[in-house]
């Protein structure tokens, strides 16, 4: 008897291996006719009872807008019912849900109530996503299959060189990232899987990282590198190869608009400098202020050229401007030179690196009073531990609260603090909506290929994130809600224009 329930077992379980595996099916189409179009789908991994159908109307190779789109059982002998359908977008397209079970299923388009295509012999099982093209007056054909069990997205951060605590910071985040969106149901069961590359804090290094992902790996999308010097010199392999590429913390204007395939999560200092300076200006009131930047880092550069701008545009005078070299160690000269301009306050352009924070300490030290307000727009929770009482009253333009009362927020934080025993900086904050804001796009656009996801990320529009509510612009940089901090006993908090 046991013997006999075994081979039940094993009958069974080879049944639906064959099923759903690839390989040929012969099925012959409820219709009665013999066309078929397509391969055998790859498993999306959904929910079962559904399949995820991406429709496309063309007519003559132009996107049909506003078109009715339904679809059909094929059932031999039976009208057929139209139960599902759509809306196509402006690029044509429509995304239906169709719970009927495997089969093949017939689709017409509509506007206006008057029809102006239809189509027949679709393969569509459960449990699969598709791609469909639907041009008008030709026959239907799949172009892409849905998602598979393994999504492979390459990483470029700095994991060595002066970068690399960043870079580690940063690593937490996306992996957090990861695990939360292989546990949902977001993708199904597809489920994320990283190739890391280290771009050891070097331009050279992210452009051999680039190089590597795609030519070697094979991968439709990168997320990194971490600065604006190292994403101008990897941003262009990515659009010449059609890969898509989103830099979470760059922050330099113009770099994502080199391309259609590149995008950026951060907001750039177009958006962080001009708001933070007036909202600081009108409560504060400096009138008279230096400027200090890193040398040779493009967004140190950007970043003090748009700070003297907008001063210059809500009156106030730039004293003196100073730069320093990464490596330098003692900075009395620069910061004498600015304690005699005897300014208001002090803007500071550089990356999070040592350097910056021993200015800030320094600052302090060589005698200049709290009173010289210290603004900057990369204040960590690391670097104002390790700066102690130079740290208090520092301001920081910046993207991203750990107080914010955003969805998810609260538990990012929590969680981030739990594994890794520090607070999330805004950098990592970033660098973990990136990965949230990637995966949805992926959602919508049930496909790997990177043209798929392009146009997903491009479309995305008000989505809920830790950040905000969060959009990608014409350029493809990230547009939501900036902030301004003070740090007050220790701890960076919002800029509350009462209260200072």
């Amino acid at each position: 008897m046991l013997q006999n329930i075994r081979i039940i077992i094993a009958i069974a379980l080879a049944t639906v291996i064959i099923w759903n595996c690839g390989g040929a099916r012969i099925t012959q189409p409820e219709n009665g006719t013999e066309e078929q179009i397509g391969r055998p789908l790859s498993k999306l991994a959904t929910q079962q009872n559904r399949a995820v159908v991406i429709a496309t109307v063309q007519q003559n190779d132009a996107p049909v807008s506003g078109a009715k789109v339904e679809f059909a059982r094929s059932i031999a002998g039976q009208k057929p019912d139209y139960q599902w359908s759509g809306i196509t977008d402006e690029n044509g397209q429509t995304r239906i849900e169709i719970t009927s079970g495997n089969g093949y299923y017939q689709a017409r388009a509509s506007q206006d109530g008057i029809e102006i295509g239809s189509w027949t012999s679709i393969p569509i099982n459960e449990g699969y996503g598709i791609r469909l093209n639907l041009p008008i007056g030709e026959k239907a054909h799949i172009t892409s299959e849905g998602l598979p069990a393994e999504i492979t997205i390459g990483i470029v951060l700095p994991l060595t060189g002066q970068l690399s605590a960043g870079g580690q910071s940063l690593i937490a985040g996306i992996e957090l990232a990861r695990e939360e969106i292989n546990r949902s149901s977001l993708l199904g069961g597809a489920k994320i899987r990283f190739i890391m590359e280290d771009n050891r804090s070097t331009p050279e290094g992210s452009v051999e990282a680039y190089n590597k992902l795609i030519h070697r790996d094979g991968v439709s999308v990168i997320i990194g590198p971490y600065t604006s010097s190292a994403t101008r010199e990897a941003f262009p392999i990515a659009q010449q190869n059609e890969v898509v590429a989103i830099s979470p913390t760059s922050a330099s204007p113009g770099l994502s608009a080199m391309g259609d395939f590149l995008f950026r999560a951060s907001l750039t200092i177009n958006w962080l400098i001009p708001g933070g300076v007036r909202t600081t200006h009108e409560k504060l009131g400096y009138q008279k202020v230096a400027t200090i930047f890193q040398a040779g880092d493009v967004f140190s550069q950007n970043s003090d050229a748009v700070i003297k701008e907008i001063l210059h545009q809500n009156g106030v005078e730039v004293l003196i401007t100073e730069s320093f070299q990464v490596g330098q160690t003692d900075f009395s000269e620069q910061l004498t030179r600015i304690k005699e301009s005897n300014p208001d306050a002090i803007f500071l352009s550089a990356l999070p690196i040592t350097e910056a924070n021993d200015i800030l300490i320094q600052t302090r030290q060589i005698g200049i009073p709290p009173e010289v307000h210290f603004i900057t727009q990369t204040l960590t929770p690391g670097e104002i531990e390790r700066a102690g009482a130079a740290a208090e009253g520092a301001i920081s333009f910046t993207a991203w609260t750990s107080t914010a009362d955003t969805p998810g927020n609260r538990a990012f934080v929590q969680n981030y603090t739990m594994q890794t025993g520090v607070e999330p900086s805004a950098f990592t904050a970033q660098t973990y909506a990136t990965v949230h804001i990637l995966s949805n796009a992926i959602a919508n656009a049930q496909s790997i290929d990177s043209r798929a996801i392009r146009d997903a990320l491009a479309k995305t529009r008000d989505l809920d994130t830790i950040l905000g509510t969060f959009s990608f612009d014409a350029n493809g940089d990230g547009v939501y809600t900036p902030v301004v901090l003070i740090v007050r006993n220790g701890k960076l908090e919002v800029f509350n224009p009462s209260k200072e």
